[in-house]
């Protein structure tokens, strides 16, 4: 007879309830409609990754893309955002994937020309608006402002607080609210903003992002630094991203520390790296109050209350706190929506099935999950207040995983690996 995996032996009980919508493959970074985020980074930052990913996507929903990109990378723009997954000819051909470099957009005429520029830009927005598209996706890569002579001040004042862009009877992609929200965009603007910080000094970067700040429009920005978010994880465990694909880590942590930060370090590095994150804890737990605000990551939220699953936003969903099989049915949709792409798992409710569904029932659960979540493409972590439990139970569970961290008031720290 063959050997049937548990996720094969439990598939014929699942009711296939378990909300679909929320697990739908989408932005890892997640910027909604509206919102613009500022990226830093340096040469050894795969960069296109995430641009290409943002990229493809949009334009597989029915946006339009506008990216404008350092001159010495025109050669390798179109090649990258092919080797990524992006259909350039197809959409080159109609102008909705507008490419240009910084130089045929900045300096048409040999000379800098900021105010050519934002018409230039207002033009196609305008028309991309007439031409029916969902959104406008802008990625606007400065590099490190060699095309103005590294004089980032003058495009601050120049071009980033031109008064047009924030002009309703300039601009259709602004709207004036009467004093109740001031000038704001409307949401069909999506914006990346990046710059190559690699040859400037702390201080020049405060400033850079102080002015970035800057605008009379509302619209929300966030700040990522790619370099550092791409390892901000697997550098504690002196790895890299690659080495920590794959991996099954226990984390014992006190709760009286900052543990999740942990959890928040290693959610950055999967979006830097273009990967989704999963995390299976409760709606009052500190990891889901610190990490609310980072919308690429998925919640799973176990709750007394609930009796069938739900789903309550965008990228939260409730479950019984009880009911094993739905959590590993939600596991078995995330593993068939994501089979082709890296994944990484946080389980932050071993501490409360001990509680609640007791030792043996949870043992079997960890078993059947760990047996699910096998493949090499898979990365997970678990977490265990160890405060909480006997010995004998935290010595079994850390028998489970070949991969142990401790984290408490004095930081992570690795005991096996």
């Amino acid at each position: 007879m063959p050997k049937l995996s548990v996720t094969s032996f439990l598939r014929p009980r699942w009711t296939r309830s378990v909300p679909s919508e929320p697990l739908k493959l989408g932005s890892v970074l997640n910027i909604r409609e509206g919102e613009q985020i500022i990226v830093t980074y340096t040469s050894a930052a795969n960069k296109m990754k995430v641009f290409a990913n943002f990229i493809r996507e949009g334009l597989e929903g029915g946006d339009a893309i506008w990216y404008s990109y350092p001159d010495e990378e025109s050669q390798t723009v179109r090649a990258k955002l092919k080797e990524y997954g992006v259909n350039v000819e197809k959409y080159e051909k109609d102008d909705t994937l507008h490419l240009t470099s910084l130089t045929e957009y900045f300096l048409p005429d040999g000379k800098l020309d900021y105010k050519k520029a934002v018409a230039n830009g207002l033009n196609w927005w305008a028309e991309a608006k007439r031409r029916g598209y969902k959104h406008i996706r802008e990625i606007e890569d400065f590099g490190d402002f060699s095309f103005a002579n590294g004089q980032w001040q003058k495009y601050i004042t120049d071009y980033w607080l031109d008064p047009r862009w924030e002009d309703p009877n300039v601009s259709e992609w602004v709207l004036d609210t009467k004093g109740q929200l001031g000038i704001v965009y409307t949401p069909l603007i999506m914006a990346i903003t990046a710059i190559n910080v690699e040859h400037m000094t702390e201080k020049e970067v405060a400033e850079l992002l102080e002015a970035l700040s800057q605008s009379v429009i509302e619209t929300k920005k966030f700040f990522i630094d790619l370099l550092e978010s791409m390892s901000s994880f697997s550098r504690s465990m002196n790895l890299n991203h690659e080495q920590l694909i794959g991996l099954k880590i226990l984390l014992e942590f006190d709760p009286t520390s900052d543990f999740e930060k942990v959890v928040s370090d290693l959610a950055k590095e999967n979006m830097a790296n273009v990967e989704s994150t999963f995390v299976f804890t409760s709606k009052t737990s500190p990891i889901h109050a610190y990490l609310a605000e980072q919308r690429a990551v998925k919640f799973f939220l176990t709750s007394i209350s609930a009796s069938i699953p739900e789903a309550i936003s965008e990228n939260e969903v409730l479950l019984p706190t009880k009911s094993m099989s739905l959590v590993l049915e939600a596991i078995d949709k995330v593993l068939e929506t994501y089979h082709k792409t890296n994944v990484c798992f946080v389980f932050d409710i071993l501490s409360e099935l001990f509680t609640s569904i007791g030792q043996e029932k949870t043992f079997i659960f960890l078993r059947n999950a760990l047996d699910m979540l096998s493949s090499e493409k898979i990365t997970c972590l678990f977490l265990l207040n160890t405060s909480s439990h006997e010995p004998e139970v935290v010595s079994r569970t850390r028998q489970l995983f070949p991969n142990l961290l401790a984290y408490d008031k004095n930081g992570l720290k690795i005991v096996k690996t």
